[in-house]
């Protein structure tokens, strides 16, 4: 290593790959993942990013420590209607459960990791 070069090098090559890489992978595996689900549940998957994406306000019962179970079930309501309420209930009705659960736990981290870069302690 030369290192009177050193102020010119790039500081990943140092010390590995960049964290915003790391994300990008992550994204292109959520955006793959999605694209391969069956048909059936990429449309529930639409109506759930729909009604997450109402919710993502500052102060938002998505972004509370704990979420409010009430709060969670209203949002599901709301998917569940406007997927047409889809049979069988119960089945599709736990799909839809988890699949909000999920979206929420994406976007409660990806703003949380926003938050750290944003202000960093």
């Amino acid at each position: 290593m030369d290192y009177r070069n050193l102020h010119q090098m790039n500081l990943y090559d140092v010390f590995g790959d960049s964290p915003w890489t790391q994300e990008d992978f992550f994204l292109k595996d959520r955006a793959y993942m999605k694209k391969i689900c069956p048909k059936q549940n990429r449309e529930m998957l639409r109506w759930v990013e729909d009604v997450c994406d109402e919710e993502e306000y500052d102060g938002s019962c998505m972004y509370d420590e704990y979420p409010d179970v009430t709060a969670m079930e209203r949002m599901a309501d709301k998917a569940y209607n406007r997927a047409g309420r889809p049979e069988p209930e119960d089945w599709s009705r736990a799909l839809l459960m988890s699949l909000l659960y999920d979206e929420i736990c994406y976007r409660r981290n990806r703003r949380r990791e926003f938050k750290q870069r944003l202000y960093p302690r």
